[in-house]
């Protein structure tokens, strides 16, 4: 649910390129250009070697001896890590989002992939200075649904936490309200949280993201997995009724 949510919101947020360029390898280059961060919640067959790339983990004891990659604890100084369940890859944004906004990390690109969602591009990372000068973001291929976003998600999941985040949008980023409203009419967007982008835009993205998804949990006192769990659980059974 919330994960479905967290999409959601980063289709709202964000827009679409596509871009051809030069390939770089990166290997000897400091870590202040790029971070590529890979979540995971189990071992993969992982074929990156770049230093860029990092990987993001909840059992970090378990994973950290098994690739040549930084593997990095995402579970200090995380407030989502009791939520990671309900958040999943949104638990470990989360937790980098903190760090550029806190300016403990300082590269200028972040940009995250799944387990196995990878980019392309591999080990030779494009040229993203040069992208960058005409894009704002880089995102995965565009998805197209038979249906709308809206009709899609009200047919799995629970209208009133759409409308609940679309009130949020409205009362609190008003300039996004109509946006949203058009996403969720669309047959085409973007599945997973795969992306990269500037460091400055990563950290609005996050101040608009979490901000939204914080003001919902409160309202809905959602505050660890075990609440989202039975949250779910109830609206699954108001939904299994109304079919009766």
């Amino acid at each position: 649910m919330l994960k479905f949510i967290f999409n959601i919101i980063l289709i709202i947020k964000l827009f679409p390129i596509n871009f051809k360029s030069k390939n770089i390898d990166l290997n000897s280059t400091k870590s202040n250009y790029l971070n590529l961060y890979i979540i995971t919640h189990k071992d993969f067959n992982n074929y990156i070697s770049n230093q860029n790339y990092k990987i993001l983990c909840d059992d970090y004891f378990q994973l950290k001896k098994k690739y040549k990659l930084n593997v990095l604890d995402t579970k200090n100084n995380n407030e989502l890590f009791e939520k990671r369940i309900g958040y999943s890859e949104g638990s470990k944004i989360y937790y980098i989002w903190k760090q550029y906004k806190s300016n403990i990390i300082k590269s200028k690109y972040v940009g995250f992939n799944h387990y196995r969602r990878i980019f392309q591009f591999g080990n030779k990372i494009p040229d993203l200075d040069n992208i960058f000068k005409k894009y704002d973001v880089i995102l995965n291929k565009r998805f197209r649904s038979k249906v709308s976003l809206k009709k899609q998600y009200y047919k799995s999941h629970n209208e009133k936490d759409l409308n609940e985040i679309l009130n949020i949008i409205k009362n609190n980023f008003p300039k996004y309200y109509s946006i949203a409203l058009k996403t969720l009419r669309s047959k085409k967007f973007y599945i997973c949280n795969i992306f990269i982008m500037k460091r400055e835009d990563f950290i609005k993205y996050g101040n608009f993201v979490f901000s939204i998804l914080n003001e919902f949990d409160k309202k809905n006192k959602l505050t660890t997995d075990e609440d989202i769990k039975n949250y779910v659980s109830k609206v699954k059974k108001k939904k299994k009724k109304k079919k009766i």
